[in-house]
């Protein structure tokens, strides 16, 4: 073992000495309170996010190792830390039932930085808390992506490096200094992560690893049944569902923007829903998907849809072309999937079912009538009256359909954003003869109703109708406010949008939903003034007209925003390199290339930086370089290394006749340069000029 031992100890002692831990120091007080606000900060805009329950307990760790550090006191021992660990695990596993969601994910994220600030002693671990702080800022964009709130993240990013170079430098520095270093870094990267984020190939792929679509997470979307007062409430929504932006110049008219979003063919009692697609219905829509086209149609669209799980895209009817979705045989398109945020994607309609661009339309024909006829309701003695009245005489289903709209018409039926409750038992009698006011989806559901009595067949379609121009129509921004219900009939051998909304309230249909709300808030909706108050609300003047043409800006900065930003995909990352003149089949190949010429680029531009370049001399520097240069040619040089009193010291030895002059010239040149005074200064560099000119060299 002695033998084993010694060459082990030979070994060791031929080895160099194991390095030595570098000093360090400790954070400083009131850097670690500024820290401390910052995960404050974060910990309170958790509360909108995460359970009430996870950001109090995030909010009582904060609080506990604030009082730590302004007492000084000792952090809590190991066991009271896995304690609270253990009980940070299972309150999100209990609260969201497990892993997998987005909230989920963000509320561990925010228990793991309270607690890894709690414990934390050293340099390493405020390290560490501040590079958790990074993902925490940019996990903010999972819940909100706009210009706004990316402004606030460079912000909270410029803070939390400015503390993290408070943290690493042992001197103290002001906060002022390590602001401006913190923001002079970021500035320089930005432009790398742009380039970065619109040429970097994106991945058209599905990731299984990812947190799945998170329906809790504020996604709107409209219901699947219609309930004859519900939809109303809607009015007052106004939260943005999507944008619309029409290509090609072809702009239709508000009157003709019906986005259809589902069919309810399903009639209970004056409440409408929809089916379910079936197997059948999916082997159709590949049929359709295998021949609609885009560039069918006179109205051509993109729609930037905000995050919603509805599995229903609406699309202006009567669609002819999708990029995104299964067009459906009653022209609703289903997706099977709903994405984690905001998407984009592109359609082409046209104004009737029955235009020959529109490919749906071989497709549509009711395959079973009988459900197109099934109803729940029945009519009351009075209303059988009126149905025999349309009935009889009629040459065909249209003339019938067009004396029931007429009956809407000449009769005092009013549109109402408050509608009052229908009798339970008998809803459609109560509506067409004692109430006779109510919002879209009492209109359509009696009109569809009649119809099927009538024995036309019909179903309800709702969606939007309408939307807000902005910037002289360059986008439509529609939102849960513009949601619409009207009817659909089967007469002569097609589909037909009939809305009798359009005849008992045509300022909805012709102006929009904000419009109305304008009538309806200031009480002229109905009155004499109607007219007076639509010209004033349609064409502003002097101060309307100037914040009007400021929030279309900021629309449209939003818009442009979320187009190129926060919706950009493989497909918008296409469209700009087309823009750019660069157009190719394989774009990824493409995007390598470019991506590969821009690292080329950078870094011949570091090599660049390297390259010695002449220094810019001050005109006092440049008379000294004159004198200097007169004793080249007795082979007395300047040494680089040299002050300029070690040259003239030199000098005056090699040129004692001319001591005095060398000597003149050095201290005035000494005077100019390091002098900061600025009184004289333009004399003394005259003089300087002279005794340079004046000064010849003789042995």
């Amino acid at each position: 073992m002695a033998k084993l031992t010694n060459p082990l100890k030979l070994l060791l002692s031929k080895l160099p000495p194991m390095p030595s831990q570098p000093p360090t120091h400790e954070a400083r007080r009131n850097t670690l309170l500024q820290l401390a606000g910052l995960i404050g900060v974060a910990v309170l805009v958790h509360f909108q996010i995460a359970n009430l329950s996870i950001a109090v307990f995030a909010l009582a760790i904060f609080a506990l190792k604030t009082t730590i550090i302004m007492g000084k006191l000792s952090i809590p021992p190991r066991l009271v830390m896995m304690v609270l660990t253990i009980a940070s695990l299972g309150m999100v596993i209990y609260v969201y039932g497990g892993w997998n969601g987005q909230r989920a994910g963000i509320s561990f994220l925010i228990l793991l930085v309270a607690l890894k600030f709690l414990e934390s002693q050293s340099l390493r671990d405020y390290y560490i808390v501040c590079l958790l702080l990074y993902f925490l800022g940019a996990s903010s964009f999972l819940f909100n992506s706009s210009i706004a709130n990316i402004i606030i993240v460079i912000i909270y990013t410029v803070v939390i490096t400015s503390i993290l170079l408070q943290i690493s430098n042992p001197a103290k520095v002001s906060h002022k200094d390590t602001l401006k270093t913190s923001a002079s870094m970021i500035a320089k990267a930005l432009p790398l992560a742009i380039i970065l984020f619109f040429f970097f190939p994106r991945i058209q792929a599905n990731f299984g690893f990812l947190p799945s679509f998170d329906k809790s997470n504020n996604a709107s979307s409209l219901s699947d049944s219609l309930v004859a007062g519900e939809m109303a409430s809607s009015a007052f929504n106004n939260e943005l569902a999507f944008r619309v932006e029409f290509t090609g110049g072809v702009v239709p008219e508000r009157s003709q923007m019906y986005w259809r979003a589902k069919t309810m063919p399903v009639e209970r009692n004056f409440q409408w829903s929809v089916i379910e697609p079936e197997p059948k219905d999916f082997i159709v829509a590949s049929k359709i998907r295998r021949l609609d086209k885009l560039k069918a149609g006179p109205w051509h669209y993109q729609i930037l849809h905000e995050k919603s799980n509805d599995k229903y895209l609406p699309y202006l009817d009567y669609i002819s072309g999708s990029s995104k979705g299964l067009t459906l045989p009653d022209y609703s398109v289903y997706r099977v999937r709903p994405e984690a945020g905001a998407f984009s994607y592109q359609g082409s309609s046209t104004a009737t079912s029955s235009s020959p661009e529109n490919i749906v339309a071989s497709f549509a024909a009711p395959s079973d009538r009988s459900s197109l006829l099934a109803l729940k309701s029945k009519p009351s003695a009075k209303l059988q009256r009126l149905l025999n009245q349309w009935r009889d005489g009629a040459a065909d289903d249209a003339e019938v359909v067009e004396r029931v709209y007429q009956y809407f018409e000449s009769n005092p039926f009013m549109y109402s954003l408050l509608p009052p409750s229908l009798d339970e038992n008998e809803p459609l009698n109560d509506f067409i003869f004692n109430t006779r006011e109510g919002y879209c989806e009492h209109y359509a559901s009696a009109f569809t109703i009649i119809m099927r009595m009538l024995e036309i067949p019909s179903r309800v379609v709702v969606g939007y109708q309408g939307g807000t121009a902005v910037n002289d129509n360059q986008y439509i921004e529609v939102r849960y406010s513009d949601a619409h219900a009207w009817s659909e009939v089967w007469v002569n051998g097609l589909w037909q949008r009939v809305d009798p909304t359009a005849t008992i309230s045509p300022e909805r249909i012709n102006y929009g939903m904000d419009a109305l709300m304008e009538l309806w808030e200031s009480g002229l909706l109905g009155s004499n003034d109607t007219g007076r108050a639509l010209a004033n609300l349609l064409n502003p003047t002097g101060f309307s007209k100037m914040l009007n043409g400021l929030q279309d800006s900021w629309k449209n900065a939003g818009y442009q925003w979320n187009k190129w930003v926060v919706n950009y995909d493989f497909n918008t990352q296409r469209q700009l390199l087309e823009k750019l003149g660069v157009e190719h089949r394989n774009s990824v190949a493409v995007l390598v290339l470019l991506m590969a010429s821009g690292a080329l680029a950078l870094l011949l531009f570091y090599f660049w930086q390297l390259v010695p370049r002449n220094i810019k001399r001050s005109e006092t520097q440049a008379q000294y370089l004159r004198f200097v240069k007169k004793f080249k040619r007795f082979q007395l040089e300047k040494e680089a290394s040299e002050t300029p009193k070690e040259f003239a010291r030199r000098a005056a030895a090699s040129f004692p006749e001319h001591a005095i002059e060398i000597n003149d010239i050095t201290q005035t040149y000494y005077r100019l340069r390091y002098n900061d005074r600025a009184e004289g200064r333009e004399a003394s560099f005259g003089r300087l000029k002279v005794l340079v000119k004046k000064f010849k060299l003789t042995r």
